[in-house]
């Protein structure tokens, strides 16, 4: 598959980078911006532009701190970032969009449909729960002390993917060669700045975002993996907190409902979204 090609503009008080697919001359349906994980870039979720480029203009922007975006000093809670979708949606003219959230990226794009009703016409959170108690955030903070800064061979890494992360061998093969880089040593090292990317997790755990979901206006797509993040009881809580969040178990799925088991079922149920928001 293609990788788009990266583009940079000044919105929002800093330099942003996004990957920009223009669709078919006569797409189906509305534009769509995907927002990437908190370990990860944009360019991460390629494929998902790749596919869903045949039917609608997508966005993929990395978020603030990550790939080729600016890393400013501050600014790295979930309400500041969907600012910044914000400003570069405002900035190329691109809108109302249906935003696709991984994880991280979920919370990001509910903060935005929140706050900015006429941007986004429909939303999809992938494995993403409004819901983090402390215990768990605890659990997040160590696990994120924990990551090794190098792996020994690509087999190591592919290993720390599928058994530390919980991630299905499809989304280690497509991220590892993204993520990390050969060092001078012979090791594999990370692209992202780990640091970084704890004050990022650090600064939307634990959280309780009812009330910011009950401002969402448009319609909800909720992809919880049978073995992911979302709890039956989160769900359907969700399933009632208007707008009424349409919720979709993911059969197959672990920790990524994008890629890997169960991910053609993701894909269906975006397409139906889609159809929903194309004809409001």
């Amino acid at each position: 598959m293609s990788i788009a090609n990266i583009d940079r503009i000044r919105a929002g008080g800093i330099t942003q980078a996004y990957r920009r697919w223009a669709g078919p001359p006569d797409p189906r349906y509305l534009p769509v911006v995907i927002l990437h994980g908190v370990l990860q870039a944009g360019e991460g979720m390629h494929y998902l532009g790749d596919m869903l480029a045949a039917w609608c203009e997508v966005i993929v922007p990395d978020l603030r701190g990550r790939g080729e975006t600016e890393q400013p000093a501050d600014g790295y809670d979930p309400a500041t970032m969907a600012g910044d979708v914000a400003a570069l949606l405002d900035t190329l003219a691109i809108g109302p969009v249906v935003v696709i959230g991984r994880k991280h990226g979920g919370v990001v794009a509910y903060h935005l449909a929140a706050g900015r009703p006429d941007l986004v016409a429909g939303l999809v959170l992938g494995d993403t729960s409004p819901q983090i108690s402390e215990a768990r955030a605890d659990r997040v903070r160590e696990r994120m002390a924990a990551l090794p800064r190098a792996f020994g061979s690509l087999q190591e890494a592919e290993r720390f993917y599928e058994e530390g992360l919980g991630l299905p061998v499809d989304r280690a093969r497509n991220d590892i060669p993204i993520d990390l880089e050969t060092l001078d040593d012979g090791t594999l090292g990370w692209r992202h700045n780990l640091d970084l990317v704890a004050r990022i997790e650090d600064a939307c755990t634990p959280r309780s975002d009812w009330a910011l979901l009950e401002r969402v206006t448009c319609p909800i797509l909720v992809l919880r993996g049978h073995r992911g993040e979302i709890t039956p009881e989160i769900a359907e809580r969700l399933a009632e907190t208007p707008p009424g969040a349409r919720v979709q178990v993911v059969h197959g799925s672990r920790h990524d409902v994008f890629i890997g088991p169960g991910s053609e079922q993701t894909l269906a149920a975006i397409a139906l979204l889609l159809q929903e928001t194309a004809v409001r």
